[in-house]
């Protein structure tokens, strides 16, 4: 058991390298989740269709064990009109969410915009949501719930970029002995985590090139029940969380490496830090950009974006 002083000062470092990083990436000061779509006007929703600046200061009022960040003495609201407040126990996280509020310098607005007001508006919806007796019209706005949100990530563990092996023929087997050397240690560790959430073994189905061609890819029906069963165990902001993870990488595998990272049982394997957990869902893009040079505009852009989301994600899923 690793003492709890120490926990603290794992997390405070994690989360002040996180800031600098995210800081850096976010020259152009909202991203803006589409997942949720609906007419009403609240500052999130304006903002996602303007995309207008229409304030000029941002505070924080502390109320019983909250922190509602408000503009002009009125709470910014999600997309589905609930206050953007958080735990009041989480300030470093709530002074980051006014500094990409204040930071905001210029009338345009980019759509990438305010990640961390993205990930912690859908986790306060979801929560919200969440609850019985909910409205329905309100479950089908934020995407139908844990359980159809749960069963929709599924997906992405088919087609899991991790599980992806390209030929050995390849930039001269480069990219292959990568993928090896990478890929083969996490999915060992992937492997024994869900293991925990069955009764059977769990395989994870790779795809490999040199030997299932361009075939498609399933994991078996026990592999996917361990992997519903965990994503069933997560509160709604580690799901949340999780989701934008695999949104952003196209990886099921590296949403648990992110969440896993926050314990203090991840294995050596799944010890990554945010650039190493980026670099793994992009190493092919890589090696194409090492032979063939980069395209500008398109991949300056994606890995920018790449990591500014998954910065984003790790920010919100870490406890202060």
């Amino acid at each position: 058991m690793v003492p709890r002083v120490m926990q603290r000062g794992v997390i405070n470092n994690f989360l002040k390298n996180a800031r600098a990083n995210y800081s850096s990436l976010n020259a152009s000061p909202l991203g803006i989740d589409g997942s949720c779509e609906n007419n009403l006007k609240t500052e999130t929703n304006i903002l996602s269709k303007t995309l207008v600046k229409f304030w000029d200061k941002v505070t924080l009022k502390k109320c019983d064990n909250t922190l509602t960040l408000q503009i002009y003495g009125n709470p910014v609201r999600t997309p589905l009109g609930n206050s953007l407040s958080i735990p009041s126990n989480r300030v470093i996280l709530a002074h980051m969410l006014k500094d990409e509020w204040s930071n905001v310098t210029k009338l345009s607005i980019k759509t990438h915009s305010l990640p961390l007001t993205s990930i912690v508006s859908r986790c306060i919806d979801l929560q919200l949501v969440s609850k019985p007796g909910t409205d329905p019209e309100l479950l089908a706005k934020i995407g139908g719930g844990q359980d159809v949100i749960s069963e929709s990530l599924l997906r992405y563990l088919d087609t899991d970029t991790l599980l992806c092996f390209s030929p050995k023929s390849e930039y001269e087997g480069a990219l292959r002995r990568a993928q090896d050397k990478i890929y083969l240690p996490i999915l060992s560790a992937v492997e024994s985590f869900l293991g925990k959430y069955s009764d059977l073994p769990v395989r994870l189905q790779l795809l490999d090139s040199d030997l299932h061609g361009l075939r498609g890819n399933r994991q078996s029906d026990s592999t996917r029940a361990a992997a519903l069963k965990y994503l069933r165990s997560l509160n709604t902001w580690d799901l949340a969380v999780f989701e934008k993870t695999v949104l952003t990488t196209k990886s099921f595998i590296c949403g648990i490496i992110l969440l896993q990272n926050k314990t203090n049982d991840a294995t050596k394997a799944m010890q990554m830090t945010m650039e190493d957990i980026a670099n793994a869902a992009t190493l092919e893009t890589i090696y194409q950009v090492d032979k063939w040079g980069e395209v500008e505009d398109t991949h300056d852009v994606d890995k920018r974006d790449i990591r500014r989301n998954i910065i984003a994600a790790g920010i919100v899923a870490y406890r202060e």
